[in-house]
């Protein structure tokens, strides 16, 4: 009997087929979210009323509720009051015997079954309410912060009355000023960083008021100076006034020209300081050639100038040139 014996193919192993085996499904996964990937809907609704006596009938529109990816199938309402509807738009009448406040949820639904809710508050009033109830306050302002001078644009449009009209808008700025209206504007100023509380109170007809308030932030930058002077000077000549025999005093006048100093592009020089390495000083306001004289009694001397430049930012820059005189 004769038999024959073959080897496995070498080149593949068992857990070489496996790990690639599993690379393949990790890829037809990455691949089918990247092509079934849905985007989730968006549920948006107006409401033509937003507070009232009862019955109050109110209509709701969802025409813009939108889904990225898709189509939008369903509307869902859902009224707070036990109530419930379908359709992208429709009407609802709300009835109560106290205040209440009815809270409405719209929930869409796209083609791909991805879902999204929006909700809105909507108060309503016993039917026979005379105007007791306070109105609220509310207001946006537009830009709410920014640099001084500001100039804010307030709408207080957003201000209600359950059972009654607004009759009046009373704004207190929170910078000793104050003004009227629904829609207003005011400019604030301020000398460094500041938050003003901006306050609105509206009255309604029945004479009851309501209050809310807002900061708006006034900015200053704070300029940081980085741009130095340039300091820098010749000396002109150096002159004997007076030669001394020897062992007397003599007396020379050096001629100083600080013309070369120089402020940073948009600014100015102020100041010119300078230390005549005597123990002499000078201040001048311009870049003017300057002369001062120096006693010597010995054969010769250094002294040491000094010349500090400043600007209208108050930032300085020094410079030096040594002075020698010989008898």
């Amino acid at each position: 009997m004769k038999f024959t014996y073959q080897d496995p193919v070498p080149d593949v192993s068992i857990m070489q087929r496996f790990a690639l085996a599993v690379l393949l499904m990790l890829l037809m996964v990455i691949l089918s979210g990247c092509l079934f990937f849905d985007s989730v809907p968006v549920a948006r609704f107006s409401a033509s009323l937003l507070s009232g006596t009862a019955p109050l009938l109110v209509s709701f529109d969802a025409s813009n509720s939108y889904d990225p990816d898709g189509s939008i199938v369903t509307y869902e309402w859902d009224f707070g009051d036990g109530a419930e509807g379908t359709g992208a738009t429709l009407m609802h009448a709300f009835t109560t015997t106290t205040v209440r406040t009815f809270t409405v949820t719209l929930t869409v639904t796209d083609n791909s079954g991805g879902r999204a809710t929006s909700t809105q508050s909507v108060e309503v009033l016993p039917a026979g309410s005379t105007g007791s109830n306070p109105p609220t306050a509310r207001f946006s302002a537009n830009p709410s912060y920014g640099n001084s001078p500001l100039t804010v644009q307030f709408d207080a449009s957003l201000s209600y009355d359950a059972d009654g009209t607004i009759s009046v808008y009373a704004w207190d700025f929170g910078d000793g000023s104050t003004g009227a209206g629904k829609t207003i504007s005011h400019t604030f100023t301020a000398v460094a960083t500041t938050n003003v509380t901006v306050t609105l109170t509206v009255t309604d007809n029945g004479g009851s008021t309501g209050t809310t308030s807002l900061v708006v932030t006034v900015m200053v930058p704070v300029i940081v100076a980085t741009d130095r002077p340039t300091a820098s000077f010749t000396v002109v000549k150096v002159e004997t006034l007076f030669h001394a025999d020897p062992g007397g005093t003599s007396v020379f006048e050096a001629t100083f020209d600080p013309a070369l100093s120089t402020a940073a592009p948009g600014h100015t020089l102020k100041t010119f300081l300078w230390n005549f390495g005597d123990g002499e000083t000078l201040s001048m306001t311009t870049d003017a050639t300057v002369k001062h004289p120096y006693s010597l009694s010995g054969a010769s001397h250094t002294y040491v100038v000094t010349l500090t430049v400043i600007d209208e930012q108050g930032l300085t820059d020094s410079t030096v040139r040594n002075v020698t005189v010989t008898n």
